[in-house]
């Protein structure tokens, strides 16, 4: 399994996960606290200037760490995917680029998986945040309730 947190700018940090690990609360608030660094890293300018928004599902063991980094957190109203970026917008890309293509290994996927990030430009990753911010709103007038395409 591939964690990715992105911005505008494109993939700040991604991460695969061991076989069998499954994400709990500490291995989730490792990850934020590496994000942070790498954030802090290769966009400083954006933590100084801006602060972090945070976008995540309704995980609220989680904030707590988001709140120690000083990180603000965009309300997520339950039960609504559509507004999860990682879903609509990155992981369906990845999946038709995926899409059709064999593995051999579990290093074979990773490869793939870093070849496909580092194919995106800019744009996509700003058209996949600024949609976001459009989805964000109708999900928040309809009270989170679901709304097709």
């Amino acid at each position: 399994m591939a964690c990715v947190w992105w911005t505008t700018a494109g993939v700040v940090h991604f991460e695969f996960l061991p076989s069998g690990q499954t994400i709990n609360k500490d291995v989730y608030s490792a990850q934020l606290r590496r994000v942070a660094a790498a954030l802090a890293k290769k966009q400083p300018s954006l933590v100084k200037r801006k602060g972090v928004l945070f976008h995540q599902d309704n995980a609220r063991p989680h904030v707590e760490v988001i709140n120690s980094l000083g990180w603000e957190l965009l309300p997520h109203p339950p039960y609504s995917s559509d507004i999860a970026p990682s879903d609509y917008h990155l992981f369906r890309a990845m999946d038709n680029h995926m899409r059709n293509r064999q593995f051999r290994t579990r290093e074979d996927v990773e490869n793939e998986i870093k070849t496909f990030f580092a194919s995106k430009d800019v744009n996509f990753h700003k058209c996949g945040i600024y949609d976001l911010v459009q989805r964000w709103e109708k999900v928040t007038e309809a009270n989170g309730d679901y709304f097709p395409e």
